[in-house]
């Protein structure tokens, strides 16, 4: 799940119809909510839907200007720092706001770090919705566009920053596994989209697992360019060979 891109004031309207949809809750059972279990029947290419937030949360112009500024500074500070360095003093000065305005918006760290898997999420979805509606393109080079775009957006240093981080807090916080699981999700429900077009004779089950083989893979080049934004000459051209490779499995009866 790469390529997070933030524009100071269009992403605001959609933080607020995602933050609830990207931050699993639990129930007095501690069990997950019914958004997740909806997630979990769904076919692997029908788009997850936008839930809608609490409607407390509703904002105002100025209230989406400062969601953006608290975004932009919590995320410059996650790429450089990691989540160890962000804390809430640091994102409000980062931003230009007493602490208490930035607890107003995000009462915690959890919550500011689902909110930046909530927009990164509806970055994709803007993204991918526009590429899968291309009547220009063929399937096989709408998934190939896909795949090419995935590649070179995880050449990008500060891509790979904020993902190695999200990875690196998953492993230890619960709250970031569970954004983290819902974020993925999204990725092979996005790819099994492509993938369905392509072939559409799929089974769900099948279509699944391609998505989530084709995921790990595209993910999976990230290893090889730790703060690089080429390849390795002795692997020159895997690019190519990547497309290739999904091509098949996407193809294979």
């Amino acid at each position: 799940m790469h390529h997070y891109k933030l524009e100071h004031d269009a992403h605001c309207s959609t933080w607020e119809a995602n933050l609830m949809a990207a931050k699993p809750t639990t129930d007095d059972s501690g069990k997950k909510n019914g958004h997740q279990d909806a997630l979990a029947d769904r076919r692997p290419d029908v788009p997850v839907e936008p839930q809608a937030g609490d409607t407390s949360r509703s904002l105002t112009g100025r209230g989406r200007n400062t969601v953006a500024r608290i975004l932009a500074s919590a995320i410059e500070i996650f790429v450089a720092e990691g989540y160890g360095g962000l804390s809430m003093r640091k994102v409000a000065a980062n931003a230009g706001l007493a602490l208490s305005n930035l607890q107003h918006y995000f009462p915690t760290r959890e919550d500011l770090f689902a909110a930046i898997i909530a927009e990164t999420i509806a970055e994709y979805s803007r993204n991918y919705d526009n590429l899968r509606t291309d009547s220009s393109l063929s399937p096989e080079a709408r998934l190939e566009k896909l795949v090419r775009l995935l590649i070179e957006d995880g050449k990008q240093p500060r891509t790979q920053s904020l993902f190695v981080n999200f990875w690196a807090l998953a492993q230890t916080q619960e709250f970031a596994r569970r954004s983290m699981e819902e974020g993925y999700m999204f990725q092979r429900r996005m790819i099994g989209g492509f993938v369905a077009d392509v072939n559409p004779q799929l089974t769900p089950l099948v279509l699944a697992r391609r998505a989530a083989l084709i995921t790990g893979q595209i993910e999976g080049l990230l290893v090889l360019i730790p703060q690089r934004n080429r390849f390795p000459s002795d692997i020159k051209g895997i690019e190519d060979e990547a497309v290739k490779a999904i091509l098949a499995v996407a193809t294979m009866p």
